[in-house]
């Protein structure tokens, strides 16, 4: 296990205490290219699971506080697809996750080519658009 642990977490600088590892491998143990950063409030990892990007967001107790997926476009909800649509092209979508499913964060470009970012909850009310 710990020869395991050690190839999971040897891309990282960052000295994680051992809930945090723990919890980690039991929720994305067959993870791969995990890099760590730390912050006052939590630890975060940034890694791929079947080819697909997330970031996930730990207490120091080992409590998953997060989860961002980056979502491919065709596997987008439709519901979101239609609200994107409204601010421009859908370039990309992350779905934000605290316990269930509570936002997404979507780059869209509109017909002039200006990138937006927008945060939308999960039945795509718009919380927030802000220029790229």
């Amino acid at each position: 296990m710990k020869n395991i642990l050690s190839k999971i977490f040897s891309f990282s600088n960052v000295s994680l205490p051992e809930a945090v590892k723990s919890s980690f491998f039991k929720k994305f143990g067959d993870s791969i290219n995990v890099e760590w950063l730390h912050s006052d409030d939590f630890y975060e990892a940034i890694f791929y699971l079947e080819d697909i990007e997330y970031i996930a967001r730990f207490d120091s107790l080992g409590k998953l506080l997060n989860l961002k997926k980056n979502l491919p476009i065709h596997t987008t909800p439709e519901h979101i697809k239609r609200k994107a649509a409204l601010h421009g092209e859908l370039m990309n979508v992350i779905e934000i996750r605290e316990d269930e499913i509570v936002g997404y964060e979507l780059i869209v470009r509109d017909e002039t080519l200006i990138r937006f970012s927008l945060l939308l909850n999960e039945k795509g009310g718009l919380i927030h658009k802000s220029k790229l």
